[in-house]
């Protein structure tokens, strides 16, 4: 009998990642027990069958997006910001290996490219960013001495919103935006508040995030979210 989804990974309290269908795949490859695939078929059948989501979500761990793709919770793929930021501090100068910062590396497993990832320190904002990815270097640049910053602007935060995206990328989930764009329309981006959502998200247990979905805790409602694909 193949162990349900439920099982997936290290289900403690901590952070979280939205993945999507071509994620799950590789997890089922690399672990045929795990049943992603197949929880995902009975939630499209749940869905034909006009069960509420909530309780999909709940039988099989998948929920669909505001872009009309599946997602699953995977939890736990960093450490916390101090343990980041004391690893930095030791290595400052040196760009890190994002698996480093890991303390459970299935994500990789799930999408092998971000194993390239690299991180680089300041301990300074640069023109008030915390944090952003460089797909020239496939690098991420964030700040230290966040950890008494709300946990969106905490290393470990950052990285999270920021891998978000970078699930967005593989998935061919709705993206998200840069400020250029102004303010007001980049914070309704559906991959903005998806990469917002998760580090809102964070705390929960998972039994929390089990019975609750991305619309129960997202910032912006799914009416106003702009949907972009690019």
């Amino acid at each position: 009998m193949k162990t349900k989804p439920t099982l997936l990974i290290h289900q403690t309290s901590g952070d979280m990642s939205y993945i999507g269908i071509i994620g799950a795949k590789r997890l089922d490859d690399s672990n045929a027990s795990l049943g992603l695939i197949e929880a995902q078929k009975k939630a499209v059948q749940l869905l034909r069958c006009s069960t509420d989501m909530h309780m999909i979500k709940q039988q099989t761990g998948w929920e669909m997006g505001v872009d009309g793709k599946w997602r699953y919770e995977v939890a736990d793929p960093f450490h916390n910001t101090i343990e980041i930021e004391d690893h930095l501090k030791r290595h400052f100068g040196e760009p890190i290996n994002i698996r480093l910062c890991m303390h459970d590396v299935t994500l990789l497993t799930a999408y092998p490219a971000f194993g390239r990832l690299r991180l680089f320190a300041k301990y300074t904002p640069m023109h008030k960013y915390i944090g952003y990815f460089s797909p020239d270097n496939y690098g991420m640049l964030v700040c230290m001495g966040t950890a008494n910053s709300p946990f969106q602007c905490q290393t470990e935060g950052v990285l999270l919103h920021e891998v978000q995206h970078l699930i967005q990328e593989e998935e061919d989930f709705a993206r998200g935006g840069n400020l250029s764009q102004g303010r007001r329309r980049y914070l309704r981006q559906a991959g903005e508040v998806e990469a917002r959502n998760v580090c809102i998200r964070h705390s929960m247990s998972p039994e929390h995030r089990r019975s609750s979905l991305r619309t129960d805790t997202q910032d912006v409602s799914d009416a106003e979210q702009i949907i972009e694909f690019w």
